[in-house]
């Protein structure tokens, strides 16, 4: 035999069988057989190859006749076992394992892969039977104990699983297995900044393991950094095939990040892989409606629950869009999902929400509210399991500080001003109708209108960051941080101005007013008592911790209110204050003077707005293309408002218009 070259053919197969080139492993073993046609190893290799083909028969019968040839050597028999359970032979591959346990007791392959098998079987006492068989054979064995650990989280015991994995990391701190099973166990328990530290420096060391860049990226979007989640999905999508799964996640990033048109991108690709993939049709369905595209919207959204008949942001489009129109079967679907226990707590609050809706719009008030305090409830127990509250005393001290820090006629030195389009900042309490202004903005043809923009909130966390540091930015400092809100917004053409309607602007009015003296700043109030219904009646992000319990708003309103009144006392040139009521009376009067105060020129598309293309990705994105209307609703949970009403009033907000009462 020539020794060589039958070594080289072996060596060469097992690398492309290891790499899953099962075509080229193949041609190696049977060259390695044509000089050796009775080498144990080289047939057993050929028939394990083969059996994880379409030619398992072949396969197997290659795996007999290495047995055959060897009978003493239980790596042979290991190999067969493999093939019969690659076949789908769990009880013929249990029973060679048997066999070879009957030998070798102390065999950590058998027990491992006796354990895996019974686990496929259903077997589940079994399978972590043998893997403690493996682990007491060979305690320093990460592989049995890392079964274990996996099986209890597939269990739903988490924390048993946690304790296993604690000790193995101690141990092995660097095994991807292990920091896999770790971080699925974080995301379990929903620690996600746990989840980011450890996923992000496992991405450092090992920045090729597309499982670490996954994790990173769930970290990233539920801590609500959806860019940085897009970055982190593209790069698990550099490292490993493209799936319609991927890119239907990497749309989800993008989708929060307002990005509508890269979400679309990535959700052409994903259906070109898979166009009838649920949480494609789900994502699909949401960028219609996000573009007023309602019929649309409606065909995916009943083509994804025709395939996952609880998926949560098909059942919220259907509710949004449908209302009391919603059949009778997709209701129960609504209603079903909310009460499962086995789904996710987002989609179990998404599937009450919606219930809500369907239930409000066909007049069952009691019931809404019901499912509108179920919903809350269910994010209430979010919040506790993911460490957050709304704490009024820190939010009490917070506005406190806000209004400390803007001291009356700072303006920032025009030095700063460049040819940039003008912001316009559109602020206030969510639900109020700053939906509504910038739609009506929107329409113009010298502004780009660009939703919720989270760069603003950035900023002024890092303002707030110096200050708590005792320091104040310097005009370098002023001039970095409006060159950065300006490189986030999207391509803006020819816009003369753009708009910003992220509600919690109102916060960052009196750094707006440093960072852009040439801003427009409109506050929107509703009356307080519709405006707090409204959010208690929404899914809101889960970092808007206020807005689970009426009291908690009407505290929250009146922290705004006093910022509100703060910001037209100090700014009044800056700042002007839009009474969403009076605006909707005389919606042409009103809609001529807000253009005229943003220092643009009348044009008749602005009281046209619903038929712009533009995205909107709010909720209310389907009444705002909509006939114009003053939509109360409060009179009708009027039993249910107490919290909300004694909170205001504890608050000095008035009742009517939500000012703050002198």
């Amino acid at each position: 035999m020539n020794t060589s070259r039958f070594d080289i053919a072996l060596k060469l197969g097992l690398d492309a069988k290891y790499d899953k080139r099962f075509s080229d492993a193949e041609i190696h073993f049977r060259e390695a057989l044509g000089i050796a046609p009775n080498d144990p190893e080289a047939t057993s290799l050929l028939g394990l190859t083969l059996s994880t083909t379409s030619r398992a028969r072949e396969g197997i019968s290659l795996l007999e006749r290495a047995v055959q040839l060897d009978p003493q050597r239980a790596t042979l028999r290991l190999n067969l076992a493999e093939g019969l359970e690659a076949s789908g032979d769990l009880a013929r591959a249990m029973g060679v394992l048997h066999a070879v346990l009957e030998s070798d007791p102390a065999s950590l392959d058998a027990w491992v892969r006796a354990g895996d098998i019974a686990e496929r079987q259903g077997d589940l006492p079994g399978a972590i039977e043998a893997w403690n068989r493996a682990h007491d054979a060979h305690p320093g064995a990460t592989i049995p104990i890392a079964r274990l650990a996996r099986t209890e989280l597939g269990r739903g015991k988490t924390a048993e699983a946690m304790l296993i994995l604690d000790t193995l990391l101690k141990q092995y701190p660097g095994d991807a297995e292990i920091l896999d099973l770790w971080c699925q166990g974080l995301t379990a328990l929903q620690q996600w900044a746990p989840l980011e530290q450890t996923a992000s420096k496992w991405c450092g060391v090992e920045r090729s393991n597309p499982k670490a860049w996954r994790h990173l990226a769930c970290a990233q979007f539920e801590l609500g950094r959806p860019l940085d989640a897009a970055n982190s999905w593209q790069n698990a999508m550099a490292l490993s095939p493209p799936t319609a799964h991927a890119f239907a996640a990497l749309a989800g990033c993008y989708l929060h990040a307002l990005d509508h048109e890269r979400a679309g991108e990535a959700l052409r690709r994903a259906a070109a892989i898979d166009p009838e993939l649920p949480e494609v049709l789900s994502k699909v369905a949401l960028l219609h409606l996000y573009h007023g595209r309602f019929s649309e919207a409606v065909d995916a959204a009943r083509r994804c629950l025709a395939r996952a008949p609880g998926e949560p942001t098909a059942l919220k489009v259907l509710a949004r869009i449908l209302r009391e129109e919603v059949t009778d079967a997709e209701f129960a679907n609504i209603a079903t999902a909310a009460q499962r226990e086995d789904l996710p707590l987002d989609d179990r609050i998404a599937a009450a929400f919606a219930a809500a809706q369907v239930l409000d719009a066909r007049d069952d008030f009691d019931e809404a509210f019901a499912a509108c305090e179920y919903a809350q409830a269910l994010a209430l127990e979010r919040d506790r399991l993911e460490g957050r509250r709304y704490d009024r005393a820190h939010a009490e001290a917070r506005v406190s500080r806000l209004i400390a820090l803007s001291p009356a006629g700072f303006d920032a030195a025009k030095s700063l001003v460049d040819a940039a389009a003008r912001p316009i900042f559109i602020v206030g309490l969510p639900r109020s109708g700053t939906t509504l202004i910038e739609a009506v903005l929107g329409a113009h043809s010298k502004v780009f209108a660009c939703g919720e923009r989270p760069a603003m909130r950035q900023i002024l966390h890092a303002y707030l960051e110096l200050d708590r540091a005792g320091a104040v930015p310097d005009e370098a400092t002023l001039a970095k941080w409006r060159e950065e809100y300006f490189r986030t917004l999207p391509a803006t053409g020819d816009a003369a101005c753009v708009t910003d309607k992220h509600p919690r602007n109102l916060e960052a009015v009196g750094l707006i007013a440093q960072l852009f003296p040439d801003a427009r700043v409109l506050i929107v109030r509703r009356n307080p008592v519709e405006t707090g219904l409204s959010i208690f009646r929404q899914e809101f992000s889960k970092y808007w911790d206020f807005a689970h319990r009426l009291a908690d708003i009407g505290h929250f309103y009146g922290g705004c209110a006093r910022l509100a009144a703060h910001w037209q006392e100090r700014h009044p040139a800056l700042v002007t204050t839009i009474q969403y009521e009076d605006f909707v009376a005389d919606f042409e009067r009103s809609a001529r003077a807000l253009v005229a105060s943003c220092g643009l020129e009348w044009e008749p598309a602005c009281l046209d707005y619903a038929r712009s293309p533009r995205a909107i990705a709010t909720f209310s994105g389907v009444e705002v293309r909509g006939p114009i209307a003053d939509m109360r609703r409060a009179d009708r949970y009027r039993d249910y408002l107490a919290p909300l009403v004694a909170a205001l009033e504890d608050a000095g907000v008035d009742l009517e218009s939500g000012a703050l009462r002198r």
